[in-house]
């Protein structure tokens, strides 16, 4: 038993030091659910109500044109941001921008489910069913992408400074890049994934949403 329980530490201890790069991020994106609860728990009533045109997922009615329509629509947001983490990544100054990615698009998921949650037991139907599934998994190709792009720009900026100041070797970057677009593509094949799920969700609780 006891063996078992320092195993389970040493397991535990390994995957936080591994994926240490992920916590800020994921945290990031929880502060930024609760600031947009916030802002909408708080915001005039008129002004929230006139926020539904934008926050409002309907369902996905008709042929393969319109399935299209709503799978671009639903990935245009994820796809966006992976490009600014992408780009940001390749900046040496980019390291404290990126940490803004998840907080903003936790802002949008957090108004989002704060408006269905005012709309009753519908909405909180919808939330369950379609926006919490969705949102959480887009979170986490963006979290994961976030930590990517965190890792190269800290990297290029540690080439800026002299070996004197804890500098690393000018070069050899190439490598890094390759892996680094590598992971973006698997986190934009992700993000398609997701839209899928998205549009598939969609169709299938179309009766709960309002």
């Amino acid at each position: 038993m006891k063996r078992t329980t320092t195993r389970r530490r040493r397991e535990m201890t390994a995957f936080l030091r591994d994926n240490r790069r992920l916590f800020p991020f994921a945290g990031l994106f929880l502060a930024g659910v609760a600031v947009g609860v916030a802002v909408y728990v708080t915001a005039p009533q008129e002004t929230a109500a006139g926020w539904g045109a934008i926050l409002r997922v309907t369902a996905v009615k008709g042929g393969l044109r319109q399935g299209l329509t709503a799978l671009w629509g639903s990935c245009f947001s994820t796809v966006a941001l992976l490009g600014v983490q992408y780009l940001l990544g390749l900046w040496a100054c980019g390291a404290p921008v990126v940490l803004a990615v998840p907080l903003f698009y936790g802002l949008g998921l957090g108004l989002t489910e704060a408006y269905y949650y005012a709309l009753g037991r519908q909405g909180v139907a919808a939330v369950a069913a379609v926006v919490m599934p969705v949102g959480l998994l887009n979170a986490a190709v963006l979290v994961m992408a976030g930590a990517q792009a965190m890792r190269l720009s800290l990297r290029l900026s540690r080439q800026l400074l002299p070996p004197s100041a804890g500098g690393d070797t000018v070069g050899g970057l190439w490598t890094d890049f390759r892996l680094y677009s590598l992971r973006f593509l698997l986190c934009l094949v992700g993000a398609f994934a997701v839209g899928l799920l998205d549009i598939l969700l969609r169709t299938l609780c179309s009766g709960i949403l309002p």
